[in-house]
Order: C-alpha cells, then sequence, then structure tokens
C-alpha cells in the first residue's frame, strides 16, 4: 500500500485513547456512531458480550443452519469496513446494531443459556477462530514495526479470551457449546487439529456407504478443516484411514461450509496486503471493529423456571423468527419431557432421530409424516402428515382433526417411544444401500431387498405407510411371515408398474395404503396380527384399484401399453430389472443376483443419436431398409432427413422439418420399448452410437452376462433370432471392437440385423413378458397367457401391426 493510504491497511484504529507509536487514528473520527447514541435499550458491545461467561445452547435449540446467503449479509458489513476510505472525520463506515440476543442466567452459575441469537453466535466464533489461525501465521520476526508485533500476540490473546475458557488443571475448552447434535463437531472446529483427529477417531460415524450424499471420506474432512500433513505427522492417526467415509450430518456441513467462508474472505483480506506489517494492521483492526462497534442488544432472564424460558422462545418463534417445522418439534418435545424424571430417555430418543437421518429436516419430515399417517385414524394422504406434523407434537388442538401426542406424560412417552422404534424399520424398506442382511425376513431377505430397492426408484412414496406396519408386525423367524410379506411387496410392485406404464399420477394410490392400515389394525400399537393379513390385505390393495382405476387391469391394461409410443427409459429400466430378476434359473443364479438397480442402464440399440457421422448414415439406412426398395410411406422422409443432416446451409423453414423427423423417430422408434437393451455397466458402452456389427463385440466382451440378462435374449444365439456362425465369427475376428478385420458378409448381416420389422418382432415377445410379469395369481388367468399364449402373442401382434402401420405413416409426421 502506497503511504497516503487511509484505509485499514494503512492507519490502526484506536478505541481506547491510547497514545501510539504506530499510525493511527481515534475511532470517533472514523466511525459514525448511530447505534451507540441513537438506540434507546440496554445495550453492550458485542465485545463485552462475548466475554465474562460460558454460552450453552439448550436442547430445544434449531441445529446449525445458516446457509451462504445468510454469511454473506453477515460478512457485508465487514467488507464495508475493509473497502472504506478511512480519512479522520469523514467517517464513511459506521458501527453496526448485529442484533437482539436473548440468554437466560442462573445468578450463581457463569453460564449463559442461548434462548435466541445463538446462529449469530456461533458464527461470530468461527470468525473469530479464522482470524487468530490468520494472525497465528505471520511470523512474529517479520513484522518490522514493533508495536503492530505487540498488536498480533494482543490479538491473538483477546481471541483466545473470547473464544476459550480455562477449566480444572488448565485444560483448555470452547466457551461456547452447541446443542448434542452439534457440540462435539464445533468443538473440533474450535481446538484445532489434535481436536479433530480425536473427533473423526472417536466421534465420527462410519456406518455409511461412499454412494450416500451425506458421505464424506476422511481425507476431504481434513483437507477442509485446514490440517496440514506436517501437523497430521506429529499426530496419532493409525487407526484412521483416510479413504474411509463417514457421515457428515447436514449441520455439520453448515458449520464447516460457514468456517471455509470466512475463511475465503480473511484468505483475501490477507492478500491484499504486501507486507506482513500491512497483514497484522489489517486482522486487528477487524477484530477490535467487530468486538467495539457490534452493539446488541442484550436481554437476560434471570433465576426463570424452565418452562418460561420455553414460553420465550415460543413467542420468539410466533414473532417470526425463522425456524423450522423439525425445529419446533424439537422444542416441543424438550418441554413436554422437561421437568420429568424421563427427560434423558426421551430427549435420547428424539436425538437418536435426528441422527438417524443425519439432521436432514427435509428426511426427518418424511419419515414422521409416514409415521403420524399409520398411527392417527384422521389422516389420509402423507401430504396432509406432513402439514399436521406440528399439530401432533403439540398439547393442545386448534383447529385440527389430528390428536395431539404430547397433552400428558403417558401419551407423550408412548408416541415417541414407537416413533423411535420404527425407526430402523423405516431405513430398512427405503434406504438406498439396502443389503439383504439389512432385512429381518428370514431366507426371503434378497427377493425382499430387489422389490425394495426397485420401488424406492419408481417415483412414489404412498406405499410406505402400508409396508412399515406391515413389515414392523412381521415376525423377522418366520419363514412364512417373510414369504408373505414378499408377496404383498411383490403385489405393491406389480400395481405401481403398472400405474407407470399407462401414464397414471402416483396420486390414484394417495389414500388405499394409509386405509389399508386402518382396515387391518397396523397401527404400532395393535396386538399381534392375525396370520390371514397378508392375503387379506393383497387382495384388499387389488380389489380397491381395480375399483378406483379400472385402466389398471384386463384389456383395457393390454391395450393402453400395445399403443405405447416413447417409453420412459426410467420405467422401461425398472420393468427390464423386473424382468430380469424374475427368470432366473439355478444355473445362472450368480449372475442374475449381481443385477442390481444402482449398476444397470439402458441401452438403445437404435442409438439417440442415429446420424452420428452424415457421411455414414447406415443406422437409418438399414434400419428403415431404404436400399431395399421399401414399401414403407415414411421412406421418402427419412431419405430426406439424412440429406438435411449432411448439409449446412440449412434454412429456418428446413431446419424445423429435420427437427420434426428427428422427434418422430425418436418417439416412435428409438423409445420405443422393444428398442432397449438391459447392460450392467453403469456406463454407456464405448460404440453406443456405431453399426451394430461394433456395438454386438462390446455387449459380448465387455458387458459381462449380456446374454444371461433375460430382456436380451432376442440378441442371443441360445434363445433368439442372432445366427451362431455369425456371432462366433464376429467375437473371433473382431479386434478390441475393430470390426475391419471381420468378414465382410458378417459386418453386413448386424447391421442389417436390426430394423422396424425385427424390433415389433421383439416389442411383441416383450410385451408377452410384460403381461406375464405383471399377473396377478389372485386374478384366474387375466391377460388369457396361461390357458393359450399363442392366441395373446396373435391379438398382441395383430394390435402392434397397427400401430406400426400408423407410425410408419406419414401422417405420423
Amino acid at each position: 500500500m502506497s503511504d497516503e493510504a487511509d484505509d485499514l491497511y494503512d492507519k490502526y484504529i484506536d478505541y481506547d485513547g491510547r497514545d501510539l507509536d504506530t499510525r493511527n487514528v481515534g475511532d470517533g473520527k472514523v466511525v459514525r456512531p448511530i447505534t451507540a447514541e441513537n438506540f434507546e435499550m440496554e445495550k453492550r458491545t458485542l465485545g463485552e458480550v462475548l466475554t465474562d461467561q460460558k454460552f450453552n445452547v439448550p436442547e430445544y435449540q434449531r441445529l446449525y443452519s445458516w446457509k451462504n446467503i445468510h454469511h454473506e449479509q453477515y460478512w457485508s458489513d465487514i467488507e464495508q469496513f475493509v473497502n472504506a476510505d478511512l480519512v479522520a472525520d469523514r467517517r464513511e463506515v459506521s458501527d453496526v446494531f448485529f442484533s437482539s440476543m436473548y440468554f437466560a442466567v442462573n445468578d450463581d452459575k457463569q453460564v449463559y443459556e442461548v434462548i435466541d441469537g445463538q446462529q449469530r453466535l456461533t458464527t461470530t466464533h468461527l470468525l473469530l477462530r479464522v482470524l487468530m489461525e490468520h494472525l497465528e501465521d505471520v511470523d512474529p520476526a517479520s513484522i518490522e514495526d514493533d508495536t503492530l508485533a505487540e498488536f498480533r500476540d494482543y490479538g491473538i490473546g483477546r481471541i483466545t479470551d473470547i473464544l476459550y475458557v480455562e477449566e480444572m488443571f488448565g485444560k483448555r475448552e470452547p466457551r461456547l457449546t452447541l446443542n448434542k447434535h452439534d457440540a462435539e463437531f464445533f468443538k473440533a472446529l474450535m481446538m484445532g487439529p489434535s481436536a479433530q483427529v480425536d473427533y473423526l477417531k472417536n466421534e465420527a460415524d462410519f456406518s455409511i456407504h461412499g454412494n450416500n450424499s451425506d458421505a464424506v471420506q476422511v481425507s476431504e474432512c481434513l483437507d477442509r478443516f485446514g490440517t496440514t500433513d506436517d501437523e497430521l505427522a506429529d499426530l496419532d492417526t493409525d487407526s484412521l484411514s483416510s479413504g474411509a467415509f463417514f457421515k457428515l450430518y447436514r449441520s455439520h456441513r453448515r458449520l464447516l461450509n460457514a468456517y471455509e467462508f470466512y475463511d475465503e474472505k480473511i484468505s483475501g483480506v490477507v492478500a491484499d496486503a504486501e507486507t506482513p506489517d500491512e497483514t497484522v494492521r489489517a486482522l486487528v483492526n477487524i477484530l477490535n471493529y467487530v468486538y467495539n462497534s457490534y452493539h446488541v442488544g442484550e436481554y437476560l432472564i434471570r433465576e426463570a423456571e424452565s418452562d418460561f424460558r420455553m414460553q420465550i422462545f415460543e413467542i420468539l418463534n410466533d414473532r417470526g423468527v425463522d425456524l423450522t417445522k423439525i425445529d419446533r418439534i424439537r422444542a416441543a418435545v424438550v418441554n413436554a419431557f422437561f421437568d420429568t424424571d424421563v427427560k434423558d430417555e426421551y430427549v435420547d430418543k428424539w436425538e437418536d432421530i435426528v441422527v438417524a437421518f443425519a439432521t436432514d429436516g427435509d428426511a426427518i419430515d418424511d419419515y414422521l409424516s409416514i409415521y403420524l399417517s399409520i398411527v392417527d385414524d384422521g389422516i389420509d394422504r402423507i401430504g396432509d402428515a406432513s402439514a399436521e406434523l406440528t399439530n401432533a407434537f403439540d398439547t393442545r388442538n386448534i383447529d385440527s382433526d389430528v390428536v395431539p401426542r404430547l397433552r400428558n406424560l403417558d401419551e407423550a412417552k408412548a408416541f415417541l417411544d414407537y416413533a423411535h422404534d420404527l425407526v430402523d424399520y423405516y431405513q430398512d424398506i427405503t434406504t438406498t444401500e439396502l443389503a439383504a442382511d439389512d432385512l429381518e425376513l428370514a431366507s426371503h431377505r434378497e427377493q425382499c431387498r430387489e422389490i425394495l430397492v426397485r420401488l424406492n426408484n419408481q417415483q412414489m412414496d404412498q406405499w410406505r405407510p402400508f409396508v412399515l406396519a406391515l413389515y414392523y408386525h412381521t415376525n423377522p423367524e418366520s419363514e412364512r411371515d417373510a414369504a408373505q410379506f414378499h408377496r404383498v411387496l411383490e403385489t405393491i410392485e406389480k400395481l405401481n408398474l403398472r400405474r407407470l406404464l399407462i401414464s397414471e399420477r402416483p396420486s390414484i394410490f394417495r389414500e388405499v395404503f394409509i386405509e389399508a392400515v386402518e382396515e387391518f389394525n397396523l397401527a404400532p400399537t395393535a396386538e399381534a396380527t392375525p396370520d390371514s393379513v397378508y392375503e387379506a390385505s393383497r387382495e384388499y390393495l387389488i380389489t380397491e384399484m381395480r375399483s378406483s382405476t379400472p385402466t389398471l387391469f384386463g384389456d383395457r391394461f393390454v391395450d393402453t401399453v400395445v399403443q405405447t409410443q416413447s417409453w420412459s427409459t426410467g420405467t422401461a429400466r425398472l420393468l427390464f430389472g423386473k424382468i430380469a430378476q424374475d427368470h432366473f434359473d439355478d444355473s445362472s443364479r450368480a449372475v442374475e443376483r449381481d443385477l442390481n438397480m444402482g449398476n444397470i442402464h439402458l441401452e438403445h440399440v437404435l442409438p439417440q443419436t442415429p446420424v452420428s457421422d452424415p457421411e455414414d448414415p447406415t443406422w437409418l439406412r438399414e434400419f428403415f431398409k431404404l436400399d431395399s426398395e421399401p414399401d414403407i410411406e415414411i421412406a421418402s422422409e427419412i431419405e430426406r432427413y439424412i440429406e438435411l443432416v449432411q448439409r449446412s446451409d440449412l434454412d429456418e423453414e428446413e431446419e424445423r422439418l429435420k427437427d420434426n423427423i428427428s422427434e418422430f423417430i425418436t418417439q416412435g422408434f428409438i423409445d420405443d420399448i422393444g428398442n432397449f437393451l438391459l447392460l450392467r455397466d453403469t456406463d454407456n458402452i464405448g460404440a453406443s452410437n456405431r453399426p451394430l456389427a461394433e456395438k454386438m463385440t462390446q455387449y459380448y466382451s465387455e458387458i459381462d452376462g449380456f446374454a444371461s440378462i433375460y430382456p436380451n435374449r432376442y440378441f442371443t444365439a441360445e434363445y433368439g433370432n442372432v445366427d451362431r456362425d455369425s456371432l462366433d465369427k464376429l467375437r473371433e475376428q473382431h479386434d478390441g471392437g475393430d470390426v475391419s478385420n471381420v468378414d465382410a458378409d458378417v459386418v453386413a448381416y448386424f447391421n442389417s440385423f436390426w430394423t422396424y420389422e425385427t424390433l415389433q418382432d421383439r416389442r411383441i415377445e416383450l410385451l408377452l413378458d410384460i403381461l406375464s410379469t405383471l399377473g396377478f395369481d389372485s386374478f384366474e388367468d387375466e391377460f388369457g397367457i396361461e390357458s393359450d399364449q399363442d392366441e395373446v402373442r396373435h391379438e398382441i401382434r395383430e394390435k402392434t401391426d397397427q400401430e406400426f402401420e400408423k407410425r410408419l405413416s406419414v401422417r405420423s409426421l
């Protein structure tokens, strides 16, 4: 900075009126005391509030919830100060009214219970920690101004006094303690590398799959903590695997994000300094500005009963403090048990629920809504349950049909007991990383796991209240119960797959599953369910859905499915996955059982980009048989499309025509059910847009077990229409997918194999598979397949031929 600069890098702002040897300016010369002189209330500087007592965030308070938008607002006042011209008597920057803060305090204790203000208080501690770390990074020997060297040490000492207290035997602890969920992680952030390693070794929850959105690697977390390799070298990390994943709760993630936000901002301030002296001067000026020029309206509640503190908290909520639904429920639970002998037990049960969902408020809301829809007869839909949660977790009923469950201690205990008990069951049926061993279902664990994984990928959650309630009542040791539970899951999945196939919304199920809970008395408070509940509930679901949505059944269902074009890839993927799992045999059991929804994808035989090389439009010429005097109306339009693709000088009308034909090809053929294959690899194969001869080499060499996946059988020599000799030659002669050495007649055979006619043939067989897979054994041959499969195939062929006659006509464009 130049000698003439007037900013926080150049001058020390003196709040104490001392005689200093370094360049300085009195605070009254540059800071306008608007708040100090005009705010009529008992006020203190933030620095006064932060010292002389410890702070504790009580259990009923929310978790740390500030996001980036809040930090930007918080930093904006400091940013104005950083960018101001600190010319004497100009006073371009003002002091700040920081906020009102409410504390409860007993006079015989030096601990403030934070009733309101914990988000700002926590954030300020994180900012000060960052400031201290940057001051500590300045080498004292590099500072030329002796007074600034003293200010560096003074700044570090002042922050230390604010952030920490000395306990017995000189042990230092954070002055601020957050609530149970956030306390240990916040302490690790505030205490530095040794505490951070101890947290990861002793407190972190490693029972999480790496694919989970809440999972983070140890190495990444240590890097985000700012822990250096030299610091780690001095610590005991032998039992800590850097590649291991642990659960980083949402509130912990926000604390870490806040730390990184202010570290980035302060690093920017340091980067703009040209010398160590300027760095110290800037950092200490920011510290003193926050300490002295931030004013707080402090409200103290002394010697108050616990219920009065809760009243204050609730009043602040009603006045618009931005608390989430889960924050309010937490406060209500703590209040319900506050002065009871079982307070710790039931607050811990609530905390177990919160931890089970990694403090994710939305996930907790989802679970509690499912739970409430099971136990309260006044709930008809899951969405209604979500809207009524705060009424259920209350002591009185105001304009709601939902029963308030915290009216007395016994009701509150029972309500929370069952909510706590059902968490594990709920996670069993909903987790995306579900393992068969997680399920308490005798020898049917794997079969049930497969269906549950697919159900959780089927765009609806209406089934969850019924399945959760039934699972809770299922005897985990009973083979019969497990088998019957599996049959119920099959029924639910078939109903939902039928829904997807006729493009109905999930709302068609919005009441039937909750009504089934009531119909069969499946609430957790019920006695053991009768053996007949499984069969009876299956029949109930089918009967109710047949009555309310008849298009899911019989000929109307078949007609709709046969006429469907532009199939959803998500639906097709689920269907193919189910068909594949339903058709494994003993010889391929190991292969098929490895087919899970997390590592499969749909492959388009006719590619999504059918003309990847305009000079070689092989796919369209072969698929529509353009080189063999085609007898389809659309042939001339396909020729026209190829010509348009090969040109680069299209006018607006020609571009529109090209797009229209492209959309026609996609909807009528590329996205038809007959054009899909099921592959295990999570990524598309490298030759996905290449002619079929090249793709077939990868289907059989790169995609393990391609031929064992039942929906792919049409492309096998054993069960499909592929010529065995041609397939053997292709596999023997290709070189890593390169077919230039393969006999020309073999390449020509495969490139011409897939046409609109073969797509129709395969489509018919797949539709038969779908009807067979989705049939209910309680119906007597619903689709006629058991009595005369050839006749059903003939009917499907007739309807398919009619459908494709329309698709292949010019009228379709």
